[in-house]
């Protein structure tokens, strides 16, 4: 299979999970049951995901001078992503995110993205030959966001296509969605932006819609178990996810775009691409973790043609 080359602009953060039985309150200390240290970050991620699908990826961050950041340099290096683009900041540590999770499930989050902000335009300039390059440039909002904007209309004018991934959810100016070939909020993101609450399909159409009014190219609104909804100038088509029993749902999202980007980079239409996508997605959600929860491409093809 021939597949074209990716580049996704984006975060690495470690996610430090303490799991016990409550959550503190302010001011006391507790005693967890469980500790567990993974690799995190959205568009890390992402890079990782298009990967293990088989897609050639380069990935443009910036990580500290720690055992975080030659963590994520040894991920890298496992799942063949290449790493020089990648620059190793002297000055700050990597990003990093600190999880309590209760016995119910639910969480404190706390992140501090160090390096992740030192992300500059100059760092997308170094990379402008291999962004020249790629098909596909994929963007997140968990960097500075003036060079994500930067990145996006550099990305564009050299010709490559662009992927944004608008997550954590942030107003974005206008005149952006011009040079966005494909928009990919969940249904939260999409009314954040949009301004159109998406509670179901008919409103994730007209979010959609609304994408493209401001000149993006594609939109696809992602909605958990309800699948996606692709609204682009020749299709607007609702793709039910596989039906799988989900346990956990962490990175779900970012997998769902690591799978798109990969399998748009190997040739596929995005009407293909996305019930790919969606099944890599629910899949994901019947293991715990992220980077362990990706299923392989086999997987995946697997349960698409059972699907048929």
């Amino acid at each position: 299979m021939k597949c074209e080359m990716i580049t996704i602009v984006g975060s690495y953060n470690v996610g430090l999970f303490l799991k016990g039985q409550r959550l503190p309150g302010v001011g006391e200390t507790i005693t967890a049951d469980r500790f567990v240290e993974g690799p995190g970050g959205k568009g890390s991620n992402q890079a990782v995901a298009a990967a293990m699908f088989g897609a050639k990826v380069k990935f443009v961050g910036r990580v500290g001078v720690d055992s975080y950041g030659k963590d994520a340099l040894e991920l890298y290096r496992r799942v063949g992503i290449s790493t020089e683009l990648i620059t190793i900041d002297k000055s700050i540590h990597s990003g990093i995110s600190v999880i309590l999770i209760d016995a119910d499930g639910r969480n404190m989050i706390s992140v501090a993205l160090g390096a992740n902000l030192r992300l500059s335009k100059e760092d997308i300039d170094r990379a402008a030959g291999e962004i020249e390059r790629s098909m596909l440039v994929g963007f997140q909002l968990e960097n500075n966001l003036e060079t994500v904007l930067y990145g996006i209309r550099r990305s564009h004018e050299l010709g490559a296509m662009t992927f944004l991934d608008p997550a954590p959810a942030v107003k974005i100016p206008d005149d952006i969605y011009h040079s966005i070939d494909i928009i990919k909020p969940n249904e939260t993101e999409a009314s954040v932006l949009s301004g159109i609450k998406v509670t179901g399909i008919a409103e994730a159409e007209a979010a959609g819609a609304w994408f493209l009014k401001q000149g993006a190219g594609t939109a696809i609104i992602t909605m958990g178990e309800l699948g996606a909804v692709l609204v682009s100038r020749h299709a607007v088509k609702h793709y039910p996810a596989p039906k799988v029993q989900a346990i956990d749902s962490t990175g779900a999202g970012d997998i769902f775009s690591g799978a798109l980007m990969s399998a748009l980079a190997g040739g596929r239409t995005i009407e293909d691409a996305i019930p790919f996508a969606n099944t890599a997605a629910a899949l994901s959600t019947t293991r715990l973790g992220v980077i362990e929860s990706i299923p392989s491409r086999d997987e995946v093809t697997n349960l698409l043609e059972v699907a048929r």
